[in-house]
């Protein structure tokens, strides 16, 4: 029997993620660089995110004024004199929605953004990071709120999920 220690910090919780799931460290590092070397990395993420959805608001409101032009090289002119944002917040607006919807998952655990069940269409991958981040949420309840029994049961089949990407998980310790 495999024993995992989930952690119930955000930030450990956050690189436990991206140390047991390869995708979440890709892309993470997309945003915030080395997260080896960046250790504030959840926070240069949390904020990556929400400042998507400040810049989308800042283009909206600089298009209603200022409407595209139709002629390639007015365009860029255009663009050019548009809404400045972050290289962070630029890494994480091209993404895919389904690299989106993860990196928002992860986001969540840096601080609140904008993220919702509408937002799990994942793949395996994704499904198996899903399942340690929902293993995070249940370590960071108290124990006294489950029943003896289920606590390592619910971490069992959410793990099962997991195990062809991260191996077998049989218990977690909290």
């Amino acid at each position: 029997m495999t024993v995992i220690e989930v952690p119930t910090d955000a930030y450990a919780a956050a690189d436990w993620l991206a140390g047991r799931h390869p995708w979440v460290r890709q892309l993470v590092e997309r945003i915030a660089g080395s997260i080896d070397a960046h250790p504030g990395w959840l926070d240069v993420v949390t904020a990556a995110v929400n400042g998507q959805l400040a810049d989308a608001a800042a283009w909206e409101a600089y298009e209603a004024r200022h409407p595209a032009p139709d002629d390639d090289d007015a365009f860029w002119e255009w663009h050019a004199h548009g809404p400045k944002t972050s290289a962070e917040v630029q890494a994480f607006g091209v993404m895919s929605s389904g690299e989106k919807n993860l990196v928002r998952l992860v986001a969540t655990l840096g601080g609140r953004v904008a993220w919702s069940p509408h937002d799990v269409s994942f793949d395996q991958r994704g499904a198996a990071v899903l399942a340690d981040w929902l293993a995070i949420v249940h370590a960071q309840l108290p124990a006294s709120l489950y029943p003896a029994t289920s606590d390592d049961a619910l971490i069992v089949r959410l793990a099962a999920v997991s195990d062809a990407v991260n191996g077998e998980v049989r218990a977690v310790s909290r």
